[in-house]
């Protein structure tokens, strides 16, 4: 009897409709955040102390990769036996065949001097977009838009995602943000993203994760992934500009949508006070005279080599990042995740640093 009854609970659970999911719990352990180029060497070893300490998976998603240390740390990874799987951007296909070869053969430096007979001697075709490059899998996106993505997910439980590419120049050169995000409803989350992109659904589930995460620096939000759910991604990105009270500051690599200048316009119109540093050499694309006829205050960044973050700083309490640009393509067409976090605490980091960066930067 008591059996049947535990049987009926479950089917009600199960089939009553139009419920909401249950609310993530929070999870210990809190955000950690790098900036680049100041934090870049701290940041490369963080990210190489996760691969180091990986137990059962790694899964990344990467736009480009030129590091031979990472290349090494995914090496000893597979050496331990973790399962490997990378994905990437077809334009970079050549690159992720040096650097990987270039680690196993030991090589040093920042770049790698492959013998042709080397690599045809450790890429072994898969398939028509996937190859195994000395014993990795790796599978590459072969559409007209961007594999974006910077993200690697560890074990199933911690993501590593930001606008930092796998690239020894973005540590050491640009401006760039790193997030560690120790959620295992987050991580479970960009793997089923990336186990869709890696078998071959080029444009992803685009399902939003919400999580929420307690001690060290806390913080709750939302992942968003385009392009699939890159209209959700955007919409929530625009509503939370439109509630905008005090202040929003931004430095972005590029600023082309216009539902998102006019956002900003009309937040200067209500009295927000809006701040916009851009990469110097969009500027002949971003739409800034848009934003100074409204009074909105724009520099250009003073960084002789890139400023690629995609940051939105918003009343000092939340945080919009990751590999999003702020253009139509990557809510329609590229591979995208874009976070929107709430955490007065992080906010307080990426003000300080963006703040940092604006006087660097020369008014327009």
């Amino acid at each position: 009897m008591l059996l049947l009854v535990i049987l009926l609970l479950w089917l009600f659970q199960e089939l009553r409709p139009g419920l909401p999911p249950p609310s993530p719990q929070a999870e210990a352990g809190g955000v950690e955040v790098y900036f680049m180029p100041r934090e870049g060497e701290a940041a490369k070893a963080r990210l190489i102390a996760l691969m180091d300490g990986a137990k059962e998976s790694l899964d990344g998603a990467f736009y480009e990769f030129r590091d031979l240390e990472i290349a090494k740390a995914l090496l000893r990874a597979k050496k331990r036996g973790v399962r490997i799987r990378l994905y990437g951007e077809s334009d970079y296909r050549n690159d992720f065949r040096r650097y990987l070869v270039g680690g196993a053969l030991g090589q040093q430096g920042e770049t790698p001097r492959v013998p042709q007979a080397a690599l045809r001697e450790r890429i072994r075709p898969l398939s028509l977009d996937c190859e195994e490059i000395v014993g990795i899998p790796v599978c590459f996106d072969e559409r007209e838009g961007f594999m974006h993505h910077k993200f690697l997910v560890v074990d199933g439980q911690t993501v590593w995602t930001g606008s930092t590419n796998m690239t020894w120049n973005a540590f050491a050169r640009n401006n760039e943000n790193s997030l560690l995000l120790p959620s295992s409803i987050l991580a479970q989350g960009y793997a089923r993203e990336f186990q869709a992109l890696f078998t071959g659904t080029k444009e992803g589930l685009g399902t939003p994760i919400t999580f929420s995460l307690e001690g060290g620096v806390p913080a709750e939000g939302t992942a968003y992934f385009s392009p699939k759910g890159g209209a959700l991604g955007r919409k929530a990105l625009l509503e939370r500009l439109r509630a905008s009270q005090q202040e929003i500051l931004v430095a972005a690599f590029v600023l082309t949508d216009p539902e998102v200048v006019k956002a900003l316009v009309q937040a200067q119109e209500r009295g927000v006070r809006v701040q916009v540093l851009l990469e110097s050499r969009n500027l002949k694309d971003s739409r800034e005279e848009d934003l100074l006829r409204a009074g909105v205050e724009v520099r250009k960044d003073g960084n002789p080599y890139t400023l690629h973050h995609k940051v939105m700083l918003i009343d000092s309490t939340f945080v919009i990042t990751g590999s999003y640009n702020f253009t139509a393509r990557a809510w329609q067409v590229n591979n995208e995740n874009l976070l929107i976090l709430q955490s007065p605490a992080l906010a307080e980091r990426y003000r300080e640093e963006i703040l940092r960066l604006w006087q660097e930067g020369q008014p327009l």
